[in-house]
């Protein structure tokens, strides 16, 4: 756990170190990223009263994007030559760990909430172009055009995720967010209710 913080914080402090550094032992990634769909589950009370369906939804979307993310990554970075010398999984989900303050913006009013959200998901995007531009040696606009790129897939899953939790009785998607259309509408209304933010 002392290495996964000194890791961090380096990338906090803009100093990436090769890929080889992240390579953590299985299970601390994946520790990591059920824990972090743990506390994402905490913004979904829109989604009904079952908790522990919630926190299904959660963990579901959340493995399902990270998963997606990181072989979409390293794909399109393999694209522009770059000869991979191990997971990208590791880095990805240490990037992502901001949102365990994300819960901590609750308690400030509604218009500082939506900042502080705001400026963490920024501050994790910076976080992902960086660290995957230095450990793969790639320019990084053409990492940010990656993120972008894999924005609709996010939105996709988030959807997906949505509906097969519904079907499967762990949630209940709110009435306003089923007129647009089954499966885009809970991608449209979904940061209103606090329901799978993503920062990937």
């Amino acid at each position: 756990m002392h290495r996964l913080i000194d890791d961090l914080i380096g990338l906090l402090r803009f100093r990436v170190g090769p890929l080889q550094q992240y390579q953590y032992p299985r299970w601390v990634p994946v520790l990591l990223l059920t824990v972090l769909g743990l506390v994402a589950s905490g913004g979904t009370e829109d989604l009904g009263n079952n908790i522990v369906g919630r926190i299904l939804f959660m963990l579901l979307f959340t493995w399902l994007e990270t998963l997606l993310f990181t072989q979409f990554m390293t794909i399109w970075l393999r694209l522009a030559k770059w000869q991979p010398d191990g997971s990208l999984f590791g880095l990805i989900v240490l990037a992502n760990s901001l949102q365990f303050i994300e819960p901590l913006t609750s308690w400030l009013p509604d218009d500082a909430a939506m900042g502080a959200d705001l400026a963490l998901s920024l501050l994790t995007i910076v976080l992902l172009v960086n660290s995957l531009a230095v450990v793969s040696g790639v320019r990084r606009m053409r990492v940010l055009l990656g993120v972008m790129l894999f924005a609709p897939v996010a939105m996709l899953t988030l959807a997906i995720s949505l509906q097969l939790s519904s079907s499967q009785g762990w949630v209940t998607i709110p009435p306003d967010m089923l007129g647009v259309g089954e499966a885009t509408a809970p991608v449209t209304d979904a940061p209103a209710t606090g329901a799978g933010k993503s920062d990937l």
